[in-house]
């Protein structure tokens, strides 16, 4: 399917969405498993917002992203740590099957910024931390002591819309078509994937960050949970 063209504005244009009650999605999947997600979502593209692009590096191809992603995972199943800089852009891109969501600010001599004007799924690298004082796990958390788990896809429930400024509840009507994506993604995660069974001290403890099923053969070769001395369950 191909997207209508963006929507150009020159400076200021509209304003950012502003957007609360998020709600997250954290997981960490083998490569086969991001393409499988992908062919059930149907029809979406890929951009990087809040950075300045080009009319040529503004858009990440689904092939340019499941190459990064598999780069990404490859590097942990063999021990090692993948460089921040060869994913980091492309983990922080925003997902959309609406081409009214995100908006053009063209600033001259073909640079521009994509700012996000509607409801979108917004992708951040995802990062936990393992405390040894109380045996618990925190996602989303920054720091050399965390361990990189996948991606955290987010999605809003209200946003005060970026033309009428009015409050909207986004889940509540057909008007936002990302909630449906979003939902997709919930669906798929929520059948192909499992809570992540670690062994803590001996004992089981399922997190509700997940974890995609075709990663248990090698899961406890990723070099964070080496350093850690910890392990995932793989055999459920």
């Amino acid at each position: 399917m191909a997207f209508p063209p963006l929507v150009q504005h020159f400076p200021p244009g509209p304003p950012s969405l502003e957007a609360s009650k998020w709600l997250q999605s954290q997981v960490l999947i083998d490569a086969r498993e991001m393409e499988l997600l992908f062919e059930s979502l149907g029809a979406f593209a890929i951009y990087k917002t809040g950075i300045v692009v080009t009319e040529h590096t503004r858009e990440v191809s689904k092939d340019l992203f499941l190459k990064v992603y598999f780069d990404y995972v490859n590097c942990l199943k063999k021990g090692g740590i993948p460089d921040e800089t060869s994913y980091r852009s492309v983990f922080s891109s925003v997902f959309t099957c609406s081409s009214d969501a995100v908006s053009i600010i063209t600033l001259g001599e073909d640079k521009q910024i994509l700012r996000v004007v509607r409801p979108v799924v917004q992708l951040q690298a995802h990062r936990m931390h393992f405390s040894s004082q109380d045996g618990k796990f925190r996602p989303m958390v920054f720091g050399p002591e965390t361990i990189l788990w996948g991606i955290q896809f987010s999605y809003p429930q209200l946003c005060i819309d970026s033309f009428t400024r009015q409050v909207r509840n986004v889940t509540a009507t057909d008007e936002f078509p990302n909630t449906r994506l979003f939902h997709q993604i919930q669906k798929w995660v929520r059948y192909n994937t499992i809570p992540t069974p670690f062994l803590v001290e001996g004992s089981l403890v399922n997190i509700p960050v997940r974890l995609g099923k075709e990663c248990l053969g090698w899961i406890n070769s990723h070099p964070h949970l080496v350093e850690k001395g910890l392990f995932v369950k793989s055999k459920t």
